[in-house]
């Protein structure tokens, strides 16, 4: 009877295990017109270094909408709205390749890796192509300002150019996270050394 629980057992776990990394798996999102998400935008540098405002947009505060099947972005300061041409706070919600190459890939689930080529403008040099490394790192809860969602974790590392006329390298690390629940990245967070950029979603409303 014994051994007749233990292959039991077995059995039931073969079946466990697929199915556990089946839940962990996202196919790529259908956005629908209304959709959008709102996030909190923070930039910290160096006494001395400008943040890069035009690049981003300079409100502390986007809201990314779907209208006619595309996103649109609306830069937020208080009561002040205005809308934008910001194709990276695009990039930085529904990770759209640009701004830091391609954020997401599908389908997604723990254990992908791929890289990609982008553009990046170091401070005080002309743009120039970098490749960044991806890897689907775990499957986790996060919490958020609307809650607890279950998200995959995303960690990429890219190397930028340092020192005078940018003859070093260092490494700059972006940790986020991408809840399929509602279609976006919830948490982003980039580490170098000259920045450290945040970005919060506070609120959003899509349809299932």
């Amino acid at each position: 009877m014994l051994r007749f629980l233990v292959a039991l057992a077995g059995f039931v776990s073969s079946f466990l295990v697929p199915l556990t990394s089946f839940a962990q798996q996202a196919d790529a999102p259908v956005y629908k017109d209304g959709d959008w998400w709102r996030i909190k935008l923070e930039v910290a540098r160096p006494t001395g270094v400008s943040v890069a405002g035009p690049q981003l947009g300079g409100f502390p505060e986007y809201r990314v909408q779907i209208n006619s099947g595309k996103a649109t972005v609306i830069g937020i300061r208080g009561e002040e709205t205005k809308e934008l041409d910001a194709p990276p706070i695009i990039s930085l919600v529904l990770g759209k390749t640009g701004w830091r190459g391609e954020l997401l890939r599908f389908p997604m689930r723990v254990g992908l890796n791929w890289t990609d080529r982008f553009q990046f403008q170091p401070r005080g040099s002309q743009a120039r192509w970098e490749e960044g490394r991806y890897e689907v790192q775990a499957w986790e809860k996060i919490e958020t300002p609307k809650g607890e969602l279950d998200a995959f974790k995303i960690v990429m590392i890219m190397n930028v150019p340092t020192g005078p006329k940018g003859k070093g390298t260092a490494a700059r690390t972006s940790t986020y996270y991408y809840a399929p629940e509602i279609k976006a990245i919830v948490s982003f967070r980039e580490e170098g050394t000259e920045a450290a950029l945040t970005s919060t979603l506070v609120e959003f409303n899509v349809s299932r």
